[in-house]
């Protein structure tokens, strides 16, 4: 077994850097559309009746801190129900120190980063894969309803199959999200994989609160969304529903495009065909790529903020019981 798996390794790495290498390629060439997108309609932005208000900026700043918030309790409590639990501030730290990892190509750095800060705690790496099943699987049932709401408002302007599509999303994670099938699922990977089965106390009522929590948490992300764009230009709120919801259906569409770290370029694509006529694609993509600037820097002060909280460990009593369970 081992003389097999030395000659094994440097393949896998070797494919893991040429992965790496695609993903900042792809980058790098959206990147560059959306520049030269706009600078060949510079005349158009810089003739926009931009208006900044730095207050309407800085109130779009705190609703992301709030909904970041929720986003980390929303992995802390799935993490709870597989299994292993730990206080609210240590998994809420866990959660924000990975978040930074999210901008490094290949997908998955975020995901390791919170196995790497939660093992020494307590985590196993089966409640942790079952958590992030169960957390993605919410986020995506929960950003599709504003995705479908998006489509029903336009719906005169989109295809009608784009609205089918929404439908199906939303049917194919309430299924999974079921908690016999999610557990089966589950417990189904790990036979493949030849690992003990995991005792996972899930209610259906377990999974209505957390798919609240996470479209509040998609809710504010739009709200943020919207008052980010009024801190530009003068907003109509009567299209404020229709801007919030679409910026969640494209970060959807973003979030699906797993080839693309954070759905950079994608998600400013999907929004400017979700608000075409509404918003002139110049500005959108400018607020697009504006607001997902304060996202970033978002996402470092909850970075800082997190490594400020796992300064003292706060594991609940249980956890290493936990993950001696989950090994």
């Amino acid at each position: 077994m081992s003389r097999n798996a030395e000659p094994q390794e440097p393949a896998k790495r070797a494919r893991r850097s040429i992965w790496k290498l695609l993903q900042s390629l792809v980058v790098l060439v959206i990147l560059a559309f959306w520049a030269r997108f706009l600078l060949s309609n510079w005349e158009q932005l810089a003739s926009y009746p931009w208006r900044f208000s730095g207050l309407s900026v800085l109130l779009a700043l705190v609703v992301l801190m709030v909904q970041i918030l929720l986003l980390s309790t929303l992995w802390w409590r799935a993490l709870a129900l597989v299994g292993t639990r730990f206080t609210w501030r240590n998994g809420v730290a866990i959660w924000l120190q990975a978040q930074l990892a999210r901008y490094v190509p290949g997908g998955v750095w975020e995901y390791a980063g919170r196995y790497a800060l939660s093992a020494p705690a307590g985590a196993g790496k089966r409640t942790m894969a079952a958590s992030l099943g169960l957390e993605m699987a919410l986020q995506v049932l929960s950003a599709s309803v504003f995705l479908t709401v998006a489509l029903l408002l336009r719906q005169d302007d989109l295809p009608l199959g784009y609205l089918a599509a929404a439908g199906l999303i939303i049917l194919g994670c309430a299924l999974v999200l079921s908690p016999p099938v999610f557990g089966r699922l589950v417990n189904g990977g790990l036979r493949l994989l030849r690992r003990p089965a995991l005792t996972m106390t899930i209610a259906y009522g377990d999974i209505v609160l957390l798919f609240l929590v996470a479209l509040l948490a998609h809710a504010l992300s739009g709200l943020g969304f919207v008052l980010f764009v009024n801190g530009l230009t003068s907003v109509d709120w009567s299209t404020a529903g229709l801007l919030a919801s679409a910026f969640v259906g494209a970060w959807l569409i973003g979030y699906l495009a797993v080839f693309v770290p954070t759905g950079i370029g994608v998600r400013e694509g999907a929004l400017a065909l979700l608000l075409g006529g509404v918003l002139p694609v110049t500005v959108t993509a400018a607020a697009a790529l504006g607001y997902r600037v304060l996202i970033a820097l978002r996402d470092l002060a909850a970075a800082l903020a997190g490594a400020a909280m796992g300064r003292h460990r706060a594991i609940s009593p249980d956890a290493q019981e936990s993950s001696q369970a989950a090994e």
